[in-house]
């Protein structure tokens, strides 16, 4: 299964997507690669979202919907366009498909039409097709829902970054100019802030993932955060920190924030 769900009938309409908190690499994948056990796990060590799924469990707890990602961004990111002339991350080896690591530098062999094919059909669109059947039933349920994208990024930044040069708060707020209110920008960055957090919009990373057939369709509410590892793992060791709970909370009070603004 490409993905998993947890709280498939949400009492509320909260919709987390969580797409890059797994390391699997796929067996059948394996050979794909062209570079050792050792250099795939460094990769996975610097880029994978770690603990996401847990650091957003409040939104489940509270009464949403989570779909996880359960394999490798490196097999297959489902946060990128699937064509490769739409996705501005393609230039750099990290379309859907990654080529390319985090140093700029190729990790994977070029893939036949047949086995693109294969690692779309098998990861990519079940992921989306699960999204958009839950904001389906959200907006069908309730007549409204909102789509948090959950993401974490390290503390200093990696060279296939766009916007690496810039600032690297506590907590990034991506926004879509269409399924953003600012309502929600300002309680969020009130709630971090409360917290002790530093706060960014849009900087490092900006937009916010929507499900295609609702985009522009005013029903929809959707936002990305990105929170800094710093706040709650050790990144060398990948393990969590005494950060964590507390940043935990700070989800957990945005979470209930959110859910109050749609009741």
């Amino acid at each position: 299964m490409s993905y998993s769900v947890f709280n498939s009938f949400p009492s509320i309409p909260l919709l987390a997507n969580v797409p890059h908190s797994s390391d699997l690499i796929p067996e059948w994948t394996r050979d794909q690669f062209t570079v050792s056990d050792e250099d795939v796990r460094e990769q996975n060590r610097q880029l994978v979202d770690w603990f996401t799924d847990e650091l957003y469990s409040p939104i489940v707890t509270a009464g949403g919907c989570m779909v996880r990602h359960e394999v490798s961004r490196f097999v297959l990111d489902p946060e990128r366009f699937e064509d490769d002339a739409q996705e501005i991350m393609a230039e750099r080896g990290m379309g859907a498909i990654y080529t390319h690591g985090c140093q700029r530098q190729r990790i994977r062999r070029e893939l036949s039409k047949e086995e693109r094919e294969r690692v779309l059909a098998t990861y990519y669109r079940p992921y989306h097709g699960e999204l958009i059947r839950q904001a389906q039933g959200c907006l069908e349920r309730f007549g409204t829902c909102v789509v948090i994208d959950c993401h974490s990024y390290p503390e200093r930044p990696l060279p296939y970054e766009l916007f690496g040069d810039t600032e690297r708060p506590d907590v990034v707020l991506g926004t879509d100019p269409h399924h953003t209110p600012d309502s929600s920008v300002k309680v969020i960055e009130r709630i971090t802030r409360e917290f002790g957090y530093s706060f960014g919009l849009n900087k490092p990373f900006a937009g916010t993932y929507v499900p295609l057939p609702y985009y522009k369709d005013s029903r929809v509410v959707a936002l990305m955060l990105e929170i800094n590892r710093a706040t709650y793992m050790n990144e060398a060791l990948v393990q969590k920190s005494e950060g964590f709970d507390k940043m935990r909370s700070c989800v957990e009070a945005i979470v209930g924030a959110l859910a109050a603004q749609v009741a």
